[in-house]
């Protein structure tokens, strides 16, 4: 779920921006519940078949692993976070640690109509995106980007809109 503080509903009061994805969270953690459960169920049905191949423990130990690895990478899903504050914003991604970007280097922050993600727009035509800031959030995204906006407007020293 997306948190963001009861501050962060009123624009002119915002200290702290939090965000996860929620929606593709959910959707991530029941597939890789199915796929891991799939896997499990083929590793011990998998000494019973009839084609007369003989398979072993350690044949199944490694079906069993291989759905633990592709139910994890499943996983990478649920770890994008954002992090406003007055310093500035940090963001991770599916992969990797955290990435810092103050507020000077950011000159708009926009969630364009036909984009899946938010994003940070930088000097140079750079565009950091925000991934746990989804469309598919619907009215969490639109409390987050009205509160990172407040933020950045006041960080900038421009006047809410």
């Amino acid at each position: 779920m997306t948190a963001v503080s009861e501050q962060a509903r009123q624009p002119s009061a915002v200290s702290t921006v939090d965000a996860r994805p929620v929606k593709s969270a959910r959707i991530a953690i029941a597939i890789a519940a199915v796929v891991l459960a799939v896997f499990l169920v083929i590793a011990v049905i998998l000494p019973r078949t009839a084609d007369g191949v003989n398979f072993t423990g350690i044949d199944q130990f490694g079906m069993a692993g291989v759905g633990v690895l592709i139910a994890l990478g499943i996983l990478c899903f649920t770890r994008p976070r954002t992090h406003a504050d007055d310093a500035g914003v940090d963001t991770r991604g599916f992969a990797g640690g955290y990435r810092h970007i103050d507020w000077d280097l950011i000159l708009a922050v926009e969630f364009p109509p036909k984009v899946r993600f938010a994003r940070l727009v930088l000097p140079g035509d750079e565009l950091i995106p925000l991934y746990a800031v989804q469309r598919g959030d619907a009215e969490r995204s639109v409390a987050v980007m009205d509160a990172l906006r407040a933020l950045h407007s006041a960080r900038m020293g421009h006047p809410t809109a």
